[in-house]
């Protein structure tokens, strides 16, 4: 029987391998490397209309925001830019331009806590009023401002 020594240096190049194969298939950091967002599309498909400026939201076909901590993003051709509508945890609404100011990534919710965080590797912080808290970016999100009247939520872009 013949036995086949492996060098330090040899033992090492490949249990780095392997550990970074593992870092790059766990979901969470392989997400955040390419920038994916846990925020879902509404589920329901006429569940917006955009009108000149103006976005209107059903809040009936919108599953996704109807408790506290929802939240949805709102993307389309008609948009200019996609947006991120929140139920935040105090009740209220936000509506943001959905791109971080730092890279331009998504932004989701923090549950829990109060705050958007940026989607990427560097994420960046930001309250419910688009104030940069930590990170990397330096400029706070775009906001919208919005009404809600029985189940419409109306959206000034």
């Amino acid at each position: 029987m013949t036995t086949k020594t492996v060098s330090r240096r040899s033992f090492l190049k490949l249990t780095g391998l392997v550990g970074g194969a593992f870092l790059l298939t766990s979901c969470e950091f392989s997400d955040r490397l390419m920038g994916v967002s846990d925020t879902p599309l509404p589920q329901i498909a006429d569940a917006w209309k955009l009108t000149g400026s103006t976005l209107t939201l059903d809040l009936a076909k919108l599953p996704e925001i109807a408790d506290l901590g929802g939240a949805v993003r709102i993307e389309g051709d008609a948009l200019a830019d996609p947006l991120l509508v929140i139920q935040g945890e105090d009740g209220n609404y936000y509506a943001f331009k959905n791109a971080c100011t730092h890279a331009g990534r998504k932004i989701d919710m923090v549950a829990g806590t109060m705050t958007l965080e940026c989607c990427s590797v560097s994420s960046s912080t930001f309250d419910y009023e688009g104030n940069v808290l930590s990170g990397p970016a330096k400029e706070g999100l775009t906001s919208y401002a919005l009404t809600v009247d029985g189940e419409m939520l109306t959206i000034e872009l």
